[in-house]
């Protein structure tokens, strides 16, 4: 006889009330999408500035920048980063409730670390065109800290096209294997 189901005593969530790892992944997953949007605002908002205008404290910078008609595009910036966040809260949420395989909390956390990247370039291009503007310079990034960010999305997406390929491999493998075909 051939046993379908395993106890429930057999079962580590059921029995210690274990959390799955997609929980997990879901809520570490989650902070590290709201530190990305933080660290964002803050390299957008106060590093960057500082580091295009040496010398200027942010109050001198922000006087300079309330003389002209231009703005540093907080509302755009926050309405941006803070895409990331909802989004992660959302897709922790479904997965609280077992809707999402631990892969697929994986993929879509990593996703939104991946996009990051061009998140951080719309919510930062008012506030570099302003000091552009402002004080002749270019509009690039001045701030070293910009590539912690990109770093971390390059990191993510890597870690996308690693999982693709395992999932690719093991879908050949079981394809090929003998008595499938």
């Amino acid at each position: 006889m051939t046993t379908y189901y395993a106890s429930a005593a057999a079962s580590p969530s059921i029995s210690t009330g274990a959390i799955p790892a997609s929980r997990w992944i879901g809520v570490e997953g989650t902070a590290l999408v709201l530190a990305y949007a933080v660290f964002a605002a803050l390299q957008i908002q106060v590093l960057n500035p500082l580091a295009a205008v040496p010398g200027n404290s942010l109050r001198e910078i922000s006087a300079a920048v309330g003389n002209t008609a231009d703005t540093m595009g907080w509302g755009l910036m926050i309405v941006v980063l803070a895409l990331g966040p909802l989004i992660a809260v959302l897709i922790t949420i479904i997965g609280w409730r077992g809707r999402i395989p631990t892969t697929g909390m994986l993929v879509a956390m990593l996703g939104l670390l991946m996009l990051g990247t061009p998140a951080y370039f719309v919510a930062s291009f008012p506030a570099g065109m302003t000091l552009a503007d402002t004080f002749g310079i270019d509009g690039a990034d001045h701030s070293p800290w910009a590539g912690v960010l990109h770093l971390v999305s390059l990191l993510a997406l890597i870690a996308l096209v690693v999982i693709a390929v395992r999932a690719v491999i093991r879908a050949t493998v079981r394809s090929v294997a003998p008595g499938n075909a």
